[in-house]
């Protein structure tokens, strides 16, 4: 009877277990058993382009494949593993452990060389490689059709696609797009059913990046900078061209360079774009925004100062530099500029005072970076002028005892060249979509007024005096008036001047009367000579006479003059 009971009692705990599950769990393991006849399947989002303001690719992406192993299929590991070794450069030991790891899915390679997967295939169409596949990852590897162009300022993606440097980080969110997501039924081992697939969520390819980069302009400064840092045997250049009237960059060049598709191999240290990251001591290129603050506080061109041989301030000596040009005790400011002296420069400083020129190089963007959108971008180094001394307010005159970008000489000039506007630089021009349709133009951002129209009139009078008759003559170009500084500083290391290390520097723009262009050549280290006016200047003669050629500016009227060193 027990035995009854027992069995009745056992048949109705049964009863209600298929009762709860039948009905009161129903939901949670319908939807437990659907998840294990189900996969979602990531579709990758083609990333945008990255172009030149004509439409030209800089960045585009290509498909390629990727292999994996399938070690349930594989039957010797050994072999497999020698065969993928040898064709992929990769230990062979590496890969046996990767199949040793089981299950039915194992990254060998992901966007293997197109070589590597073309031999790969040939053995899988002989049978020699079962377990083997290749599966079409993402959307595929990034690729820069011009090779070293711009490769300082296109960065480069990873693995996947994500950003890594440059524009590609820096508008990560623009190119990159959203994946998509689709719902597809899978067998018992996981593998895909051939049925219909439910989309959940669908792609949004990348938006392409149209910059304001010119791909001739980019060229012809890229091959300019090249041929001169080789001639003089320096360690490295850059070279900026700014559109004057917009703030638009046409070309960042700098050297050394490297191949845009190998970014990951190159020294860390080699792809900086240091045209924004590494500020420096300009030395006298930055006469510039001293004598644009003395014409804003209302000194004249022709006004006079004290410029002697030597000048001890605060106990400290100023001196000339040693370039064969001699003062005559005193000068205007438009000669001070022209010949360069630093004494000039001085007295000039110290007559308008340390407010004046303080505030006048903060007016100019110095001590802040210029906001382009470029990641890594340094502020450079401006103190407090309220807690300059004398020898302070002197030296910074003439570019010591102050750090700025490449960038930010640029800008600073481009307000010059612009009637004393200055723009906020840009380097993107507009944003497509995936339809070539415009969804945003960028447009010129006014960021202050360091100087009056006639103080900037002034200033460009002067700027053009030094390449008719100062230290800039080999900046001329042939058909145009042009204007502009040289400057020639010393090597900062530790805080103290390296010796027998310099920059030689050219900063100017083009036409000097009706400007369009501005440039800036700034060459590190030169082995031999070392002036500004030698060894910059003619770089920025070439590369600003063939980019007004290129962008149809007529030759300045009534002018035949050939460059200086013609």
């Amino acid at each position: 009877m027990s035995i009854f009971w027992g069995l009745v009692f056992l048949f109705m705990l049964i009863s209600l277990r298929m009762f709860y599950l039948q009905y009161l769990d129903r939901d949670w393991y319908y939807a437990k058993a659907r998840n294990q006849q189900q996969s979602d399947i990531i579709l990758h989002a083609r990333r945008g382009e990255i172009r030149d303001r004509n439409g030209l690719a800089l960045a585009t992406s290509v498909a390629r494949q990727s292999v994996f192993v399938d070690p349930s299929q594989v039957r010797d590991i050994g072999m497999t593993a020698r065969a993928l070794g040898r064709i992929l450069k990769t230990d062979p030991a590496h890969i046996s452990g990767i199949i040793r790891r089981g299950g039915t899915f194992q990254w060998i390679q992901r966007k293997a060389p197109e070589k590597a997967v073309a031999d790969i295939d040939k053995l899988l169409k002989k049978g020699l490689l079962p377990g083997v596949f290749f599966q079409m990852e993402g959307t595929g590897r990034r690729f820069y059709p011009k090779g070293r162009l711009a490769a300082h300022l296109l960065g480069a993606t990873g693995i996947d696609d994500q950003g890594l440097d440059g524009i590609e980080a820096a508008h990560e969110e623009t190119l990159g797009g959203t994946p998509g997501r689709v719902r597809a039924a899978v067998d018992k081992d996981g593998w895909r059913i051939p049925t219909e697939n439910a989309v959940v969520q669908g792609v949004k390819p990348g938006k392409h990046l149209v910059l304001t980069l010119d791909e001739t302009i980019q060229y012809i400064a890229e091959r300019e900078l090249a041929r001169q840092v080789k001639e003089f045997k320096a360690k490295g250049g850059i070279c900026l061209v700014m559109d004057a009237r917009t703030a638009e960059i046409l070309a960042l060049a700098i050297q050394p360079d490297f191949p845009a598709d190998r970014f990951a191999e190159v020294d860390p240290a080699l792809r900086r774009n240091r045209a924004i990251t590494d500020p420096y001591e300009p030395g006298s290129t930055f006469k510039v925004f001293l004598a644009g603050a003395a014409l804003q506080a209302g000194v004249q061109p022709s006004t006079t100062f004290s410029c002697p041989g030597n000048l001890v301030v605060d106990g400290w000596t100023i001196h000339n530099a040693n370039d064969g040009l001699f003062s005559g005790g005193t000068e205007t400011l438009s000669d001070i500029i022209a010949y360069s002296f630093n004494t000039g420069t001085a007295a000039v400083a110290l007559s308008i005072g340390r407010e004046n020129l303080g505030r006048g190089l903060e007016a100019f963007g110095f001590g802040h970076p210029t906001g382009i959108g470029l990641q890594g971008e340094e502020p450079g180094i401006l103190s407090d002028y309220h807690d300059w001394a004398a020898i302070e307010t002197a030296t910074i005159s003439f570019g010591q005892g102050v750090a700025v970008t490449p960038l930010q000489l640029v800008s600073g000039m481009q307000a010059v060249a612009n009637g004393g506007v200055r723009l906020r630089p840009r380097i993107v021009k507009q944003i497509l979509d995936d339809q070539e349709r415009v969804l945003q133009s960028s447009v010129p951002e006014e960021l202050g007024r360091p100087l009056n129209p006639k103080a900037a009139q002034h200033l460009r009078d002067i700027l053009e005096n030094v390449c008719t008759r100062g230290t800039g003559k080999q900046a001329r170009v042939p058909g145009y008036l042009v204007a502009g500084k040289t400057g020639t500083a010393q090597v900062v290391e530790n805080g103290v001047y390296s010796s027998g290390r310099y920059i030689a520097s050219f900063l100017g723009f083009a036409p000097a009367r009706d400007p369009r262009l501005v440039v800036l050549v700034k060459i590190e280290e030169p082995g031999t000579v070392y002036w500004g006016g030698v060894v910059a200047a003619p770089v920025f003669s070439r590369v600003a006479g063939q980019a007004l050629w290129r962008m149809g500016v007529r030759p300045t009227p009534g002018l035949v003059q050939k460059a200086e060193n013609e």
